[in-house]
């Protein structure tokens, strides 16, 4: 099973947990797909390159040995990943065909906006089911704790990728 790794400074320790705040514009300037991505400008827009993302303790390193501003790694399965982003994505798109397609004998307009309609209420069911879970995403594995990170590692890998 493959994992992806970010770095990321800790910003605040749990009994079982960090609060890692990760650099986004790192992660999307590796990104082979970082031009056509809407994940990146929407971070770029929205959230200035920065994101919090709760880790567990990990099997190389628990959140008990991380002091605040760590740099450590975190990883995430490649397939949790690709799953989770599938149900993401996929549910609120075949809801909407789904209602477009019931609608569409009553014409163009009214499949159109069956469709909108299915987008809309297939993101707030998935929103509704995230809540009741306790803000954790169907699908997605928590990332967890990898190690520590050596800070000039992180700062050449930085600079390796703006070149």
């Amino acid at each position: 099973m493959g994992w992806l790794m970010e770095t990321g400074r800790v910003v605040a320790i749990e009994s079982d947990a960090v609060w890692i705040e990760a650099d986004r514009s790192t992660a999307c300037g590796r990104c082979a797909a970082r031009a056509g991505c809407g994940q990146g400008a929407l971070s770029r827009l929205f959230q200035q390159g920065k994101g919090r993302v709760r880790a567990l303790s990990g099997a190389q390193l628990s959140a008990s040995h991380c002091d605040l501003g760590d740099q450590v790694w975190i990883r995430v399965p490649e397939a949790s990943l690709l799953s989770g982003t599938a149900l993401l994505y996929g549910f609120p798109l075949v809801l909407g065909t789904l209602l477009s397609l019931l609608l569409s004998s009553e014409g163009d307009i009214w499949a159109a906006g069956g469709f909108c309609l299915g987008i809309v209420a297939g993101f707030a069911i998935l929103h509704r089911a995230i809540v009741l879970l306790g803000g954790i995403v169907p699908g997605f594995a928590e990332p967890e704790l990898a190690g520590k990170a050596d800070i000039s590692q992180v700062r050449s890998d930085i600079i390796s990728v703006t070149h």
